[in-house]
């Protein structure tokens, strides 16, 4: 049990690096919003005026704004080659994220209104996946995962992170 929760916590842990390279790419395609922005607006007047369907529309990123203007949601590749979709609140704080990790290996990250993350659930590069709940405090409070022996594993933590429970 112990060695499933070693992984679950390394594949979490991977999981918030991820996460945070994924939050600064958030801060450059803020930049790069204006032009994709002004790209769209092009491509859709370019659209209008030709009588048919465009039969694709090539981009490395797509940025969602609000009526005000604000980033809301955004969906690109990072240049380390993970893919992501990152959605954003009215206050400019992720609260959930979906993303492909370069090695392949998918994610799903929720935060909590502060920004922090509180829930992940994960396939780890052989494809067991994990699902992981974390306190205020940023650290990880229960685990489920199925190790390699195939017997599902529960495991709780103390406020520290540190391991209180475990089965199997």
């Amino acid at each position: 049990m112990e060695q499933a929760t070693n992984e679950l916590s390394e594949r979490l842990s991977r999981l918030e690096s991820q996460q945070a390279k994924l939050q600064r790419s958030n801060q450059r395609w803020r930049l790069l919003s204006g032009a994709l922005l002004l790209l769209c607006g092009a491509t859709v007047l370019m659209a209008q005026s030709t009588s048919g369907v465009a039969e694709s529309l090539d981009a490395r990123q797509f940025v969602l704004h609000d009526s005000t203007g604000k980033v809301r949601g955004a969906w690109g590749i990072t240049d380390a080659g993970s893919v992501g979709f990152n959605l954003v609140d009215s206050k400019d704080r992720t609260r959930i994220t979906l993303d492909v990790a370069s090695n392949g290996t998918p994610g799903l990250d929720f935060f909590d209104e502060e920004g922090k993350l509180r829930a992940t659930f994960a396939l780890g590069p052989a494809g067991i996946p994990g699902l992981g709940l974390y306190g205020a405090d940023g650290h990880l409070r229960t685990s489920l995962d199925i190790p390699r022996s195939k017997n599902p594993g529960l495991a709780f933590y103390h406020d520290d992170g540190k391991p209180a429970w475990g089965a199997p």
